[in-house]
């Protein structure tokens, strides 16, 4: 999760952002805490409950897409997710992300499957963040 908010943080270039985040688990002046405090503060992120960031735990797709979503500004979506057989397993919070993700071409799918839950390689990352930011 700190490294795709890191990855983030240098495609908007607030690589000199200065300012402070809240979360218990993003001390100061560790590598990713400039980039966490300034999804923060964007409103890109907002944790995993009890003021946690969880920097250093894998990212997942839908994780992925709404921080993607959130920086675009959490724009709506019409696309159906019905043609993927697990779209019943998308967290409430994060199908119109998901939704918004694939209408666009960011999201694809694993084998027919949105794979939500699922974690998020590096390459995934980098190609989502790259086809975001096209």
């Amino acid at each position: 999760r700190a490294d795709f908010v890191t990855m983030l943080t240098r495609a908007y270039q607030m690589n000199d952002y200065v300012g402070g985040g809240s979360f218990a688990d993003v001390p100061a002046g560790q590598w990713y805490s400039t980039a966490v405090s300034w999804a923060q503060q964007s409103g890109i992120v907002q944790g995993v409950g009890e003021n946690r960031f969880a920097p250093m735990d894998s990212i997942t797709r839908e994780q992925l897409a709404v921080m993607l979503w959130r920086a675009s500004g959490s724009p709506g979506s019409t696309q159906s997710l019905a043609a993927f057989p697990d779209a019943g397993t998308c967290s409430n919070w994060a199908s119109t992300a998901l939704a918004w993700a694939v209408e666009r071409g960011i999201l694809n799918g694993m084998d027919g499957r949105l794979a939500p839950g699922g974690t998020a390689t590096r390459a995934q990352a980098a190609a989502m963040l790259t086809r975001y930011l096209q």
